[in-house]
């Protein structure tokens, strides 16, 4: 019997030395027994460049390292194309699955969590089937519908007992395209560029409703948890419109009339339905935080309203983005002030755009902006 046990206990003593996967307790959120806190990154580009190669791999492998170095233990990014041209070796496993396999192995190593997001540009697979967005929302049997299950099929199941991914997120930002139908009902030019393989134009039934988004992310995420049990499920959402609630209930005919903080509780409820484990803002200066009162671009006192909300709700707030206009502020006085109260609200994660990212305004890296650099560590160093 002593022999028997012997290999069972050190299968046991392995597992728990393994790394853990995050869990949620309410409106909070334990990593390897401990309360999550972390200040972290995004880069949006970051399985990108592996699937291309070469420079462009290199530059996401030193992004990686250089995270790991300043204590940024947790990437974002799109785990998935952006365009339906980045989908070209979608079906060739040894190139596409390949990168993914060897992006998670370099965050591995470098002991660095990941956040695939899951579809980042809601066109892609409409734009691959050659659909509208409505047919992905509203309709099983689309090939856009089908697309999606397939690649989410794909990539839960590879890594469904993979710690290494922190939790799935689902969308970058939806909720902000909902309900505004008005303001292009006959078509529109949004992020189709045609050589990138995209339609030629967007059309009436590109635009869609909180109603029929809801259950579209219901069924999204009860599918996710079939396929993995393991790990949570964030929306990815930004923080909603100042009046997202009244452009709801105005069913189309569009109304601008600011959300009380009830009202935007309804609409955080009602978007991320269960499973959907984490409630997801993006919270940058004048977009997200002037409303409720506040009329002071630089302040972050918004974010106690949404914390408030999250424990009512009963569901872990992260914020996904966020971020100061680096260039001509090079002290970051929002950033400031949002990783103070981050620090203050114990909100247990936060996601700064955008990582070592040349071209990009929001680029932060250690030479462009030691500032913030330096800001980001000594709130992850305040943080218990």
């Amino acid at each position: 019997m002593g022999m028997a046990l012997m290999p069972l206990s050190g299968r046991a003593a392995a597992q728990s030395n393994a790394p853990a996967f995050l869990r949620r307790e309410g409106a909070q959120l334990r990593l390897d027994g401990k309360p999550l806190r972390l200040v972290a990154v995004n880069k949006f580009d970051l399985f990108l460049r592996f699937l291309e190669g070469g420079e462009e791999k290199q530059q996401a492998v030193s992004a990686i390292e250089a995270a790991a170095k300043h204590g940024f233990t947790a990437i974002r990014f799109a785990g998935v194309g952006f365009y339906p041209r980045h989908m070209r070796n979608w079906a060739n496993e040894k190139v596409y699955w390949g990168a993914f396999d060897e992006l998670v192995r370099t965050a591995k190593r470098n002991g660095v969590r990941l956040i695939p997001t899951l579809c980042w540009n809601l066109y892609l697979f409409p734009d691959l089937a050659q659909e509208c967005v409505q047919d992905l929302l509203t309709n099983p049997d689309s090939r856009s519908r089908q697309y999606l299950w397939l690649y989410t099929y794909q990539i839960v199941t590879r890594y469904k007992d993979e710690p290494t991914v922190l939790f799935w997120e689902l969308t970058n930002e939806m909720n902000l395209g909902a309900d505004l139908g008005f303001m292009a009902p006959y078509g529109k030019s949004d992020l189709n560029p045609v050589h990138e393989g995209t339609a030629y134009m967007r059309l009436r039934r590109d635009n869609y409703t909180t109603e029929q988004m809801i259950p579209f992310l219901r069924d999204w995420a009860q599918f996710i948890r079939s396929l993995d049990a393991q790990h949570l499920i964030g929306s990815g959402f930004s923080a909603p419109r100042p009046a997202a609630q009244h452009l709801r209930k105005a069913q189309g005919k569009g109304d601008w009339t600011p959300d009380s903080e009830q009202e935007l509780e309804t609409y955080l409820r009602d978007t991320h339905p269960d499973p959907i484990d984490l409630l997801s803002v993006h919270f940058y200066r004048k977009h997200d935080n002037i409303r409720l009162g506040n009329q002071d671009e630089d302040s972050a006192a918004v974010l106690a309203v949404f914390k408030r909300i999250s424990e009512r709700i009963g569901k872990p707030l992260y914020i996904g983005e966020t971020g100061d206009e680096y260039e001509t502020r090079p002290h970051a006085p929002f950033l400031k002030n949002v990783l103070a109260e981050v620090t203050r609200l114990d909100i247990p994660l936060t996601l700064v755009w955008n990582w070592m990212s040349p071209g990009d305004p929001y680029d932060v890296n250690p030479q462009r902006t030691p500032q913030v650099v330096a800001m980001m560590r000594e709130a992850n160093g305040r943080r218990p």
